[in-house]
C-alpha cells in the first residue's frame, strides 16, 4: 500500500510543521548528495528555517561561489549590484597594494633584494639614508632635551643645597 497524497498547504500546528520541516530538510539534503554522487552534478543547496537557522550543502567538487557565478552567467540575472562589484574590485585593489607593501617592507629589511635592479637599489638606499638621518635628528633632539633637563636639575639641586645650608645655620 502506497502513501496517500497530501494537500500542499501550510501546516497550522507548529509542532507538526517543525517535524515535517526537519524530515523534508533531511530528505532534500540527502537527495542533493545522491544526485551529486550518481550523476556527477554540481549542487548547492541553502535552506533557511523560520527561526533563521541556515542549513546548506555544496558538492565537494565545487564551491558556492563557483555555482553562483555559473548561475549568474547562464541566467543573466544580476546577483550582485554595482555596489558589491565595486566593493569586490576595491578588495582586490587593496590586496594587491598590501602585497606590494609587504614586498617593499621585505626590501627595506634587506630581504629579497637580489630581485631589484640597480635603479631600485639606489632608490632603496636613498630611502634608508633619509630614514637614518631622520632618526639621527630625533636622537639629537632627545639628547638636547635630556641635557637641558640635567642642567635644570643640577641648578635646582644647587639651590636646594643652598637653602638647606641656610636652614642649618639658622637653626644653630
Amino acid at each position: 500500500m502506497g502513501r496517500g497524497k497530501i494537500e500542499i498547504k501550510r501546516i497550522e500546528n507548529t509542532n507538526n510543521r517543525q517535524v515535517t520541516y526537519s524530515k523534508r530538510r533531511s530528505g532534500i539534503i540527502k537527495k542533493a548528495k545522491e544526485i551529486t554522487v550518481l550523476c556527477d552534478a554540481q549542487v548547492s543547496l541553502v535552506i533557511f528555517g523560520t527561526n533563521g537557522k541556515m542549513h546548506d550543502y555544496c558538492s565537494p567538487s565545487t564551491t558556492l561561489t563557483d555555482i553562483l557565478d555559473k548561475y549568474h552567467k547562464q541566467s543573466g540575472k544580476k546577483l550582485w549590484d554595482a555596489k558589491h562589484e565595486n566593493l569586490s574590485n576595491e578588495i582586490e585593489r587593496i590586496k594587491k597594494e598590501n602585497d606590494n607593501m609587504q614586498v617593499e617592507l621585505r626590501h627595506l629589511k634587506g630581504e629579497d633584494i637580489t630581485s631589484l635592479n640597480p635603479k631600485e637599489l639606489i632608490l632603496l638606499e636613498e630611502a634608508l639614508e633619509n630614514g637614518l638621518s631622520s632618526i639621527r635628528e630625533m636622537q639629537m633632539e632627545y639628547l638636547n632635551i635630556a641635557t637641558r633637563n640635567t642642567e635644570m636639575l643640577e641648578e635646582e639641586n644647587k639651590h636646594l643645597a643652598l637653602v638647606l645650608v641656610r636652614m642649618f645655620y639658622v637653626n644653630l
